[in-house]
């Protein structure tokens, strides 16, 4: 039983406000006809005996006004006198068993087009064989007036129900267009009334809010490059005025990474305008590469191309950044485990192309994996101090992705390791008309 209950207020929980309010609605409105309903059987049923009353006080009221005519006629037909056995064996067989186990030995009973009656007096049976109507119709009409009522009852409900929580849409959409990253969205105020209306109005100041402190990170970010720039190719003219040559080597990488990360900045805003350059790329070949140029001594990093297809249609740079930073990421937490980089074709048609990533490393806490792109945020500022990033690296990914018409998705397990993968819309076609 306690189960049963737990499982109702299990589903109940589970229903929208609409759902809900519709069925209590349904429910009562079910209520109401059974009722109803009822009720005009109760009228039915009372019809016959009334109609019975009236009957036998008309006839006596004539028997008191002409004493001298005898009483014959109740109804449309003179009463007929019968044994028990003649009623057994006549049309009114059913009838006469029904008075016979009635208290009061009488009955009622629908025959044919009217009513007739029995009374059962000792070895003496009376029958009324025809006398009244049956409302059979007024009742068929009574009931469709009933049914019409409760239909149109439910319409207007099912209306006034919906006009109600219609807000709760718009409010769902909204929610769902920033959580999808559309910052810019506003709820239409117009199409919400009353508390939902301030509701709504809250959510647009609160999402506006967002937006503009989301402008403000990204103009700093698209700010920084042009503002280090000019003090870099300084710092590349003292560099060379360095004696020391081991020296001068490590400055020359450490400014070669400096000038990767601004040239990733700015090639993620270009590509978030709509331009790129892409080309056909043998897969292979480009991924041992890029990946050559990170540091990962006696780490094992596999390439697998599982496209099918030697060649792909991509953005050069912009894909070195996706596939530079997802590496990095898993050589710096993939705890000196090997590596997959795997190449795999995906869409509908097989025509778009799937870069994934994997290590079997610390792997990533469900609560932080949502906010993995956001610029500047790391899971634990302590553990990217000591590998010196800052939390922008998977930023600009997302950011290039979007650009590409693409996506990234990440697949992790604490203590199990990572899969971060990036999906490159129509790269495996074989001609540009494909594409």
């Amino acid at each position: 039983m306690t189960d049963a209950f737990d499982r109702v207020k299990l589903w109940i929980g589970s229903r929208s406000v609409f759902s809900l309010l519709l069925l209590a609605t349904l429910a009562s409105t079910a209520l109401l006809s059974l009722v109803l309903v009822l009720s005009l059987q109760r009228v039915a049923d009372e019809h016959p005996r009334r109609y019975l009353a009236r009957a036998l006080f008309d006839a006596f009221t004539e028997n008191a006004l002409h004493p001298e005519e005898e009483l014959t006629m109740i109804g449309e037909a003179p009463m007929m006198l019968m044994t028990p056995d003649e009623a057994r064996n006549s049309r009114f067989a059913a009838i006469y068993r029904d008075a016979a186990n009635d208290p009061d030995g009488i009955a009622i009973r629908r025959l044919g087009d009217n009513y007739a009656a029995v009374s059962v007096r000792g070895d003496q049976v009376s029958v009324l064989p025809k006398f009244g109507r049956p409302i059979s119709t007024y009742a068929l009409f009574l009931v469709g007036v009933v049914v019409m009522s409760i239909m149109f009852a439910i319409g207007v409900i099912f209306l006034l129900i919906r006009r109600l929580t219609l807000p709760f849409d718009e409010l769902t959409e909204g929610i769902r267009r920033v959580e999808e990253g559309d910052l810019s969205y506003q709820i239409p105020l117009d199409r919400t009334f009353g508390e939902y209306r301030t509701f709504a109005d809250g959510f647009n100041n609160m999402v506006a809010e967002l937006q503009r402190i989301h402008e403000s990170r990204r103009h700093m970010l698209l700010a920084l490059p042009h503002e280090i720039l000019t003090p870099l190719s300084r710092l590349k003219v003292r560099k060379d005025m360095v004696g020391d040559a081991k020296l001068r080597d490590q400055i020359s990488k450490d400014i070669t990474v400096v000038e990767e990360i601004l040239s990733s900045i700015l090639a993620a805003e270009k590509r978030d305008t709509g331009q790129s350059t892409a080309d056909f790329i043998d897969i292979e070949p480009y991924a041992r590469e890029q990946i050559a140029q990170l540091t990962h001594q006696g780490i094992d990093v596999s390439i697998r191309n599982e496209t099918g297809q030697k060649t792909a249609y991509f953005d050069r740079f912009l894909t070195s950044v996706l596939l530079k930073n997802f590496v990095s990421n898993a050589v710096r937490y993939g705890k000196g485990k090997p590596i997959a980089v795997i190449f795999s074709a995906t869409g509908e048609n097989g025509y778009d192309m799937r870069m994934a990533v994997r290590d079997q490393g610390i792997g990533i806490s469900p609560e932080h994996q949502r906010y993995l792109m956001e610029p500047f945020w790391r899971a634990d500022e302590s553990r990217g101090r000591a590998s010196g990033g800052y939390g922008l690296g998977l930023y600009l990914c997302k950011t290039i992705a979007k650009g590409l018409g693409g996506r990234i998705d990440i697949e992790s397990a604490l203590g199990e390791g990572t899969e971060i993968s990036v999906v490159l819309p129509d790269a495996l076609c074989n001609t540009l008309e494909d594409i």
